[in-house]
């Protein structure tokens, strides 16, 4: 989506402004070094239109090369495209370090598109104390490591405290599974009167969380076949949950009359008190208090809810490499992506130093996030930003506990967007039309999405 990748970039400018605070050219894109400098280029620069930033990130490129002399930068604002990756490969002008969301790995493995990172990677800092939920979706079915996260962020549930507590619900004990939040749902409608779930189903995002839920009940929307990957929507778990919502929208009618929604008008409903839960990460709550203007003591946050997957959504961003890059360029690279994007979250004063300026920026601090190291490493920064701290964190606390007993599983690999934007109409049709057979439409939606998924292999 869209909105969640501008959401990780926003995240990315505010880890590397805060990097400063823990540290005292010419073109080549993988080739080697000359008299002893090892020239990267690297993604990740904030565009011309966002002039603050982008001096900040310059900044910081000049404090690094400064702390490393042996190691030059040059910046491209370039973002990640795999058909265009592909044409820059074979010309010899893609960068050496590439930014790419977590739609991306799993086929760029597959293809031998990017360099291994396994021996360079543990030279990381912190390398022994990533949370291994964090690596597995960036290595191969052997082990080997081939990116390396920095930043990640979980599906979970948002759900409206105030509601709950107004339904005779407890508002510290929201749904854990979809039988729970269907049974909650028809209560708050019931009693309150109001829509007691919400779902998006237009402009992908009907498809990105039905996605999501075929997770939670152990499926797939794309397979790994020998390197080639495979539609799969049309499986028994995206038809129960089809079957669920539409239970939901026509026999419980807790899901109210309109169902063309998109991300604003759930999210701003929500906020608005319309809905009692949607489908959210906790790092929506900024959006929820700054632009939404939503009451904070009415946000509640729990884990994704689970029928026998035991699984969540993330999406992200990790560092990958041109499969040309040396050694030397592979360690360069790796040194700037923890001085710029890993140290705010595991050193203590950087992580203090980013609190301190978002709270005097009014971005709520607090918040939790899908950590990547392990929890040692989380409480001491916990532990550091306490007095920093804007929100209730008993609030959050359902989402903290419920999403650590779970896997991370990620978009599929392979066109995800066109693959969301065909599932869309499948959701739309089972709230829309009440004699519309999950089966039917799940079936019309996967021989699109074969078409999609062998387009975007070509």
């Amino acid at each position: 989506m869209t909105r969640r990748r501008a959401r990780l970039a926003a995240v990315a400018i505010s880890i590397g402004m805060t990097a400063s605070a823990v540290a005292a050219c010419s073109s080549q894109t993988a080739g080697g070094t000359d008299s002893d400098i090892t020239k990267i280029t690297v993604m990740g620069i904030p565009p011309t239109t966002k002039a603050e930033a982008r001096k900040t990130y310059l900044d910081q490129v000049a404090a690094f090369e400064k702390a490393n002399p042996s190691i030059k930068i040059e910046t491209t604002d370039a973002t990640f495209d795999a058909t265009s990756y592909v044409t820059q490969l074979a010309g010899g002008t893609a960068p050496t370090m590439l930014l790419v969301p977590l739609t991306e790995p799993a086929g760029l493995i597959a293809r031998r598109q990017v360099s291994d990172l396994t021996d360079a990677a543990k030279e990381l800092p912190k390398y022994s104390e990533f949370d291994p939920r964090s690596l597995q979706n960036v290595k191969d079915a052997g082990g080997k490591l081939f990116g390396v996260p920095t930043s990640q962020y979980a599906l979970g549930l948002a759900y409206n405290r105030t509601l709950f507590t107004k339904a005779g619900l407890d508002p510290d004990k929201p749904p854990t599974t979809w039988a729970e939040l269907r049974a909650d749902a028809k209560q708050i409608t019931d009693r309150t009167g109001v829509v007691g779930f919400a779902e998006m189903t237009v402009k992908n995002g009907g498809g990105w969380h039905l996605t999501a839920a075929t997770y939670s009940r152990g499926g797939a929307m794309e397979t790994d076949q020998g390197g080639k990957f495979a539609a799969s929507v049309d499986n028994p778990q995206s038809q129960a949950q089809l079957a669920l919502l539409k239970q939901m929208r026509w026999q419980d009618k807790s899901m109210g009359n309109n169902q063309l929604l998109g991300y604003d008008d759930v999210n701003s409903g929500f906020a608005a008190g319309k809905f009692a839960m949607i489908i959210a990460d906790p790092g929506y709550y900024a959006s929820y208090i700054n632009q939404y203007k939503g009451d904070p003591k009415a946000f509640g946050a729990a884990a994704y809810p689970q029928e026998g997957g035991n699984a969540t959504l993330v999406g992200g961003q990790v560092v990958m490499a041109n499969p040309r890059a040396t050694t030397a360029q592979k360690a360069a690279m790796l040194k700037w992506t923890d001085f710029y994007y890993l140290r705010p979250q595991y050193d203590a004063d950087a992580a203090v130093a980013r609190a301190t300026s978002n709270k005097a920026s009014g971005i709520p601090v607090g918040v939790p996030t899908v950590a990547l190291f392990n929890t040692a490493v989380q409480q001491e920064i916990s532990t550091a930003i306490k007095p920093y701290v804007t929100v209730d964190a008993k609030n959050f606390q359902p989402f903290v506990t419920g999403t650590a007993a779970l896997s991370y599983k990620p978009e599929p690999p392979v066109a995800a967007q066109l693959l969301y934007a065909a599932l869309d109409t499948a959701v739309q049709a089972v709230l829309t039309r009440q004699d519309a057979d999950p089966a039917t439409v799940l079936g019309k939606a996967q021989k699109d999405s074969q078409a999609i998924v062998e387009q975007g292999q070509r």
